[in-house]
This record gives structure tokens, C-alpha cells and sequence, in this order.
């Protein structure tokens, strides 16, 4: 789906009907002076036409989608055709329970922003939405530094939200949430593996996305030379917010390893409570082994059927046989108790 934002008018919503049809509906394309009047140029999802359209408009190759996914981390960034090319990964899926980093392309030319995208990450809806209550802005830079700091918002979020996730499961692999002694089940123990995993995974995405984050914003402040002129083009303020967006990152990262570290600690926890559980079992039936041993040994000797074994005639023999099973029994549970060993 191929969107413009126009500098001279707010960005219309799009329609239910428009939302309802997809990614793959098929858009009339704009016209070429259209697309080289716009501000931002989203490209959605967008089919092959769509994407020979804006290339021969604004004369710029953009980024395929094979290349999207395949490109190495140090190439992410890059000058082409006059203009700067960025390459990211953003998380998203992290409310439906399956996160994940998905490539996204940012291209800035002089005076425009085009983006490519076959996901919808949520930074790129806020965008979207400020659009469309006003004016775009008054810059492609501009459009893209709100962009930014709109990816930093949302990354940030889904930290808070993996602290909380952290927090939560610590109260569970340490029985904060129930009383002092009481056991924990096996399907709370896989629940609990299950929860751990999917924090992990989820601050792995974080961390590939912070790492392109930071390689974008070190390419803003360090990227454009001044031969071509596209310096000049960044003020004052706008220069100021890409530092900031870079110290924003640099503190996210720090956050995200120091939950990364959390999460190790909660693992190894976590498995230690699983090693108490089977511990406590394997105590049990140790008990019970040592517990029923010595009745074992009197029924074995009482069990032999010798002409001369002097209780065979006795007449109260099998009351003392049993009585000296349970006596044989209780006096070991009641001395291994004593000197605390159970």
C-alpha cells in the first residue's frame, strides 16, 4: 500500500473498507508529481508497481525486500543516489504474544522520507496518527527524527513491560505468592521455563533493534558530508534531538542488559527450585525406604518355615511378629527425627 503525506494538508485516515481489504489491496498509484510533492512516502506492504512507481519518480533505488532481511549489520547504513539509507529492525508482535524483529527501510533525500515496510510496527501508526490530526511537519528530517524517537518510545515500553514480566515471575520461582513451605507443581515449574523464554526472547529482539538504532543515529551525526550540502539541511534543534535519541539508546541498551542479567539470574533460580522439587521426592521415597526396611527384616526372618524356630508354636507369635515390624519402624523415623536428618 503506497501512502503520501502531503507538506500542505493533513494525511487523510484510512477508511474502514481500506483497512478491512489489507495489506494487499490494490491502491490507484499516484501520480509522479504527486509522489516527488510529498513529504513522506510510506510504502506498506507494497506491490512491485508501487515500488518501480516511487524509484522512477524520485529516481532513487530502494531497498528489496530480500535485501531487507539478508543484509549484514555493517551494511545497514549507507549513501546512495544522493540519498541516505538506513535499515532497521523494529520488534513487533510483542502484544500477541509472539515478538519478533522485523526489517524496516528508511531512505532520506533532500527533501523527502520514503519508508518500506512489510510489518506494522506501532511507531510507524503513532507517526501516522499525528499525521493525520495535522500537517506533516515541516521537514523529511524532521518526519524522521519523530520517527525515531517514536521507535525509542515504543522500545522503551516494551522494556518497562519485560521489568514488570521479570518481576512477576520472580514472585513465582520464589513462592512470594504463596504460603512459606507450600509446593509448587510441575505444570507451574513448565509455566514458569515457558514465561522465563519468552522474556528472553523478547529482550533478544529488543537488543537487534537497539543495536540498528544506535548505528542510525551515529550515522545522522557523523553520516552526511558537507560536500554535498545534505549537512545543511539539519538545524540546529533537529541536530539536539538526534543526540538525544542517541543517549536514549545508549540508556535502553544498558537497561535491556541489565534485564538480560535478570533473566539469567531468574533461570538459574528457577532450575534450582526445580532441583528442590525433585530433591524433596527423591527424600520421600528414601524415608519410606529406610522407614520400611527393618519391618521388612523381621517379615523375612518370620517367613522362614523352620521345624525348630522357637516362636513357631508360641501362641501369641504373630501379634509379636507384627508388633515388632511396626516397633522396628517407628523407633528409626523417631531417631533419624531427633537428630534432625528428616
Amino acid at each position: 500500500m503506497l501512502r503520501l503525506h502531503l507538506p500542505d494538508q493533513p494525511t487523510p485516515a484510512l477508511s474502514p473498507e481500506a483497512i478491512a481489504a489489507g495489506p494487499d489491496a490494490l491502491t490507484p498509484i499516484p501520480p509522479p508529481d504527486a509522489i516527488q510533492r510529498a513529504v513522506w512516502v510510506d510504502l506498506a506492504f507494497p506491490l512491485l508497481a508501487e515500488v518501480e512507481a516511487v524509484e522512477t519518480a524520485l529516481g532513487v533505488e530502494l531497498p528489496a525486500k530480500a535485501d531487507m532481511m539478508a543484509i549484514e549489520a555493517s551494511s545497514r547504513v549507507y549513501h546512495e543516489d544522493g540519498a541516505q539509507v538506513m535499515n532497521l529492525l523494529l520488534v513487533v508482535g510483542v502484544d500477541s504474544g509472539t515478538p519478533s524483529s522485523e526489517p524496516v527501510s528508511l531512505v532520506l533525500t533532500e527533501s523527502q522520507l520514503v519508508t518500506v515496510r512489510y510489518s506494522d510496527p506501532r511507531a510507524f501508526r503513532t507517526l501516522e496518527a499525528s499525521c493525520v490530526k495535522g500537517a506533516p511537519g515541516p521537514s523529511a528530517q524532521a518526519l524522521l527524527v519523530r520517527l525515531l524517537e517514536a521507535a525509542v518510545d515504543r522500545t522503551a515500553d516494551i522494556l518497562e513491560r519485560m521489568g514488570e514480566e521479570i518481576d512477576s515471575t520472580s514472585q513465582l520461582v520464589f513462592g512470594l505468592d504463596r504460603p512459606a513451605g507450600a509446593r509448587i507443581s510441575n505444570t507451574d515449574l513448565q509455566q514458569i521455563l515457558r514465561r522465563i523464554g519468552a522474556i528472553q526472547l523478547t529482550l533478544n529482539k529488543v537488543h537487534d533493534s537497539l543495536v540498528t538504532l544506535l548505528k542510525t543515529t551515529s550515522f545522522l551525526q557523523t553520516g552526511p558530508g558537507s560536500e554535498d550540502g545534505s549537512r545543511s539541511r539539519w538545524d540546529k534543534p533537529l541536530k539536539e534531538r538526534v543526540k538525544s535519541i542517541s543517549r536514549d539508546v545508549m540508556s535502553l541498551s544498558e537497561n535491556a542488559s541489565f534485564l538480560t542479567q535478570n533473566v539469567g539470574f531468574l533461570l538459574d533460580a528457577a532450575l534450582g527450585r526445580i532441583s528442590i522439587e525433585q530433591n524433596a521426592i527423591v527424600k520421600i521415597f528414601s524415608v519410606a525406604a529406610v522407614i520400611f526396611l527393618p519391618p521388612t527384616l523381621v517379615a523375612s526372618i518370620y517367613g522362614m518355615n523352620f521345624e525348630f524356630m522357637p516362636e513357631l508354636r508360641f501362641r501369641f507369635g504373630y501379634p509379636m511378629a507384627l508388633g515388632l515390624m511396626v516397633l522396628s519402624a517407628v523407633v528409626p523415623y523417631l531417631y533419624f527425627k531427633k537428630r534432625g536428618w528428616l
